[in-house]
């Protein structure tokens, strides 16, 4: 365990940041993460963020300015959603042509995804393809009968998103399109991910900053951030207040008892992932 970025500060030259769950959890920046995220600037660090979100950069960086954190204290946000646009421009999913099945939120975010990919959205007999950016259903089983419709068709899905949960800001757990594309795998359906812990998306990062000499991932997942630096080969550094926090709790003898570096190995080993700090929060001291 590590208390504070002090502790590592001299031993990374790059610190990739995840968003929701060390910055923010869709309200204001956390109340050490701006003080951090200065701390970083002040020491010639690169900071980029990597997040799982199905939404360009474009839309990051308002989420961001929104909570309080300034533009100039990050080189740059990647998402998710950059990684699977990138995809399209490039003309990997050409095969699967353009009429789409659609899964997205009812409150419109990301609703030019579509256009991004050049993609049209269809009814279910007359899709090519399932996209898969949004979740606009209460659960996964609501999904069901389409995806059993789909997969008798034979129907790839492209998700945007690979978190199967996210925080909110009052601490609930909301359900996000990794859990549809996972239902989707577990029938014998064909999932096509994006962003952590893709090696692709750590590629990109890399070449956005220009590379680096040792750098560390910082976030609450461990399926999607530690896993990603897992399979990059850089270090990582675990929160232990995020997504994870009930799971590490229910390991404790009791609730009151503190986080011990067994407790985090053992949640881990079920991951089979292992990071390579961890800490409460997201913060300097």
């Amino acid at each position: 365990m590590i208390s504070g970025l002090k502790v590592i500060i001299n031993e990374f030259d790059t610190f990739i940041l995840d968003q929701w769950g060390v910055l923010h959890n869709g309200g204001d920046a956390f109340p050490n993460a701006i003080e951090a995220l200065a701390f970083l600037k002040q020491h010639g660090k690169k900071v980029v963020i990597l997040s799982n979100s199905g939404n360009s950069h474009h839309f990051s960086y308002q989420r961001l300015t929104d909570s309080g954190i300034c533009r100039d204290l990050y080189i740059d946000v990647l998402t998710s959603g950059d990684h699977m646009r990138h995809n399209f421009k490039q003309g990997k999913f050409d095969h699967l042509g353009s009429k789409a099945l659609t899964f997205a939120f009812d409150d419109n975010t990301n609703a030019n995804v579509l256009e991004d990919c050049d993609l049209t959205s269809v009814d279910i007999e007359d899709a090519t393809l399932i996209m898969c950016y949004g979740v606009g259903r209460g659960s996964v089983a609501e999904y069901q009968a389409d995806l059993e419709i789909a997969y008798a068709r034979g129907l790839e899905m492209v998700v945007s998103n690979p978190d199967l949960v996210a925080m909110t800001p009052d601490g609930e757990l909301k359900l996000c399109p990794g859990s549809i594309a996972n239902a989707y795998v577990t029938m014998g359906g064909k999932v096509h991910w994006h962003g952590k812990p893709q090696a692709e998306v750590y590629d990109m990062c890399h070449t956005l900053l220009g590379g680096w000499d040792n750098a560390i991932a910082v976030g609450d997942s461990l399926d999607h951030d530690i896993r990603g630096a897992n399979t990059a080969g850089i270090s990582s550094l675990f929160l232990t207040t995020g997504i994870h926090a009930e799971d590490l709790t229910a390991k404790m003898a009791t609730k009151d008892d503190v986080i011990t570096a067994s407790v985090v190995a053992d949640l881990s080993r079920e991951f089979d992932v292992m990071p390579s700090h961890y800490i409460d929060w997201f913060q300097v001291n």
